[in-house]
């Protein structure tokens, strides 16, 4: 399985190239903070050195698995590498400021809209799955759980052995460890939003990997 390859399309929200700029500059200036050389942040984070200086020159776009595996090695959170300056006591994200880190081919997307530093790391995202489109998670941390709430549409959930159907107005929440997948039902789009939770006693530890959607059949 590969990681998304890029972030998708932007219309009022953060540009690719103002979210790439953001990720670049935050991921060196705390790797400088740290008093890490790229080429150990490469190796914490287990990735070439020389996507660490494409990362930092905002010469590419990364994927969420190089985002999860560099806020790891710098022990932030993803905000931290996503975001600008934040409030100490209110932070406020507006439409236009958050960050859609991953987008299929249907059309379906996942927005990140905003999250906490480690040690307790909460994220919240936003997502839209086309009808037929799907979505493939691989296993958390132990400890980590998901809290998705249904907007509107149909979700079908997997997590591991267990399978669940969802519709507008439907709430679930789940641990997160076994492998998991979220599957649009029906012939209109499905909107979810997500609340992931992960205890500082979790670790930091990215997900081996995390798949593509299927492109729906014609």
């Amino acid at each position: 399985m590969n990681y998304p390859q890029e972030y998708g399309r932007l219309s009022t929200m953060q540009s690719p190239d103002a979210v790439a700029a953001a990720v670049g500059r935050n991921v060196r200036a705390l790797r400088q903070q740290r008093r890490m050389t790229i080429d150990a942040l490469a190796a914490a984070a287990g990735v070439s050195r020389g996507t660490v200086i494409q990362i930092e020159t905002a010469r590419g776009n990364p994927s969420i698995g190089t985002l999860v595996a560099l806020a790891a090695a710098l022990r932030v959170g993803v905000a931290s590498l996503v975001g600008g300056d934040a409030e100490p006591r209110v932070v406020v994200r507006r439409d236009a400021e958050a960050a859609r880190l991953w987008s299929s081919a249907a059309g379906s997307s996942a927005v990140f809209r905003i999250g906490t530093d480690p040690p307790d790391v909460v994220e919240l995202w936003d997502w839209t799955l086309q009808p037929g489109d799907g979505f493939d998670g691989e296993a958390h941390p132990m400890g980590t759980q998901e809290v998705l709430s249904v907007l509107s549409g149909r979700l079908d959930l997997c997590v591991g052995a267990t399978n669940q159907q969802l519709t507008e107005g439907d709430t679930v929440m789940f641990q997160a460890h076994a492998p998991h997948r979220y599957s649009s039902v029906g012939d209109v789009p499905v909107r979810f939003v997500m609340v992931v939770l992960q205890p500082g006693d979790a670790g930091l530890v990215p997900p081996t990997s995390i798949a593509e959607a299927e492109t729906p059949p014609d």
